[in-house]
């Protein structure tokens, strides 16, 4: 008997610690990072009606709002790696929307058309990463041009 407050105490000072903290269902987190993207491919499916370096901005603005969103979703530890490199593409993918605007913008087809191809290469691979990570909606996350 005397053994049952130790033990309850060690518990307690585990879980103010931190040690017992429940890191999240593979279900809750897709929930989240997939109702995260389902608002950034609505917001997007209502202002990217045309091309060009209007559009292509918006997009940008998008998709930098739904990463900042996306970064403080809780992962489980078994989906860390391939949420990261999901959240590393739609961040280039980011970049290359701007380098994608700038090209618009001064009328360089050639560049246009380059940044264009690998834009579609690095959506690709995010694609890829985020149904790795158990993602079923951020498959438009980054749409470009």
């Amino acid at each position: 008997m005397k053994l049952v407050a130790p033990i309850a105490l060690v518990a307690v000072m585990l879980v103010t610690a931190g040690c017992g903290s429940t890191e999240p269902t593979n279900a809750s987190f897709a929930a989240k990072a997939d109702a995260i993207c389902a608002s950034l491919n609505l917001a997007a499916a209502g202002t990217l009606s045309g091309a060009g370096g209007a559009a292509v901005k918006s997009e940008e603005t998008l998709l930098s709002t739904a990463i900042t969103k996306l970064q403080v979703v809780s992962v489980p530890l078994d989906r860390g790696a391939q949420y990261e490199a999901f959240l590393y593409g739609a961040e280039y993918a980011q970049a290359l929307l701007r380098d994608l605007a700038a090209a618009e913008a001064a009328h360089d087809s050639a560049k246009v058309a380059s940044i264009e191809a690998h834009l579609s290469r690095v959506e690709h691979d995010g694609n890829t990463s985020a149904t790795e990570a158990g993602l079923k909606g951020c498959d438009l996350i980054a749409t470009g041009g």
